[in-house]
């Protein structure tokens, strides 16, 4: 893969966790003001903020599942094939965490306090595990990064 191939995935990586960054401010500020009573605005504007996340995840991992992200990592760094392998586990799995949220989000009426408040829980616990998950990858590149300068 061409280097300005590289140069412009990585861009595109870095707006999409710009996005991510900015969607999971605001879905954690809705989550921290919920509504009295049923109110279906605030639960309308939950459910299009979280789509819009999800968007943002699926398209994240996509570019890095099929755009070469992963693959860069291993041509640089081939030891860490367990930690990519690892990497796309965790990205199979953070897809199928979000998707079953937009799933129950779309499923959840305003009086379903109880549904509603494990949504938000949930979300908040999503946003975690993104933000875990992007940390060991910097790491991973981190790594390939250091090896590949300590090969020259």
């Amino acid at each position: 893969m061409p280097a300005a191939w590289d140069e412009q995935l990585g861009e595109r990586l870095r707006e999409e966790r710009n996005a991510l960054v900015q969607l999971g401010q605001v879905l954690r500020s809705h989550l921290a003001t919920p509504p009295r009573t049923g109110d279906q605005h605030w639960l309308d504007a939950l459910r299009a903020g979280f789509d819009r996340l999800y968007a943002h995840v699926a398209r994240t991992i996509s570019m890095k599942e099929q755009d070469g992200y992963l693959e860069a990592i291993l041509r640089h760094a081939p030891t860490l094939s367990r930690q990519v392998a690892s990497m796309r586990a965790e990205n199979a799995q953070l897809l199928r965490l979000a998707d079953g949220l937009r799933r129950d989000l779309a499923a959840i009426a305003p009086p379903d306090r109880l549904l509603l408040a494990d949504a938000g829980e949930r979300i908040v616990r999503l946003l975690d595990l993104l933000k875990q998950h992007e940390q060991r990858e910097n790491m991973a590149v981190l790594v390939a990064f250091n090896q590949d300068l300590g090969s020259d």
